[in-house]
């Protein structure tokens, strides 16, 4: 039987880890690995971080995460807010390996690990919302 969550959250950095262990709490009681749980938290807190810091642009804004567990197929989480619009999928740049550290250049590698973490990762902008939609098979 499916199983469906929501909750809401402040974007504010002092949400983050209440953001995560929220998640966290979800994904245990689907079958996921431990190291697979911590790949999806990984994933996540590059998107939750990018909200709280860039998407309401100082003011007061809020996180909506959706978690849907289809039993032995999948889990889905979408994160939507009412930020700016902003398509992670569209900002990916490629990642030279070999680089070292000072070659690169900053920033950006959440949205790879992201992409890298998950099974799918889809953005949509409805109306004034924001709204990214995760999945990884079980």
């Amino acid at each position: 039987m499916k199983k469906e969550s929501t909750v809401t959250f402040c974007a504010e950095l002092s949400s983050l880890y209440p953001m995560l262990e929220w998640v966290r709490s979800q994904l245990e009681r689907s079958g996921l690995s431990e190291s697979e749980i911590r790949r999806v938290e990984i994933a996540l807190e590059e998107v939750f971080v990018n909200i709280i810091s860039y998407a309401y642009q100082g003011e007061s804004g809020m996180v909506e995460i959706g978690y849907l567990l289809n039993p032995g197929e999948s889990i889905e989480l979408t994160i939507q807010d009412r930020g700016l619009p902003f398509n992670p999928l569209t900002k990916v740049r490629e990642v030279d390996p070999l680089a070292t550290l000072e070659e690169r250049e900053e920033g950006g590698l959440g949205i790879v690990f992201m992409k890298e973490l998950m099974d799918s990762v889809e953005y949509t902008r409805v109306h004034e919302t924001n709204i990214l939609h995760l999945k990884k098979g079980l």
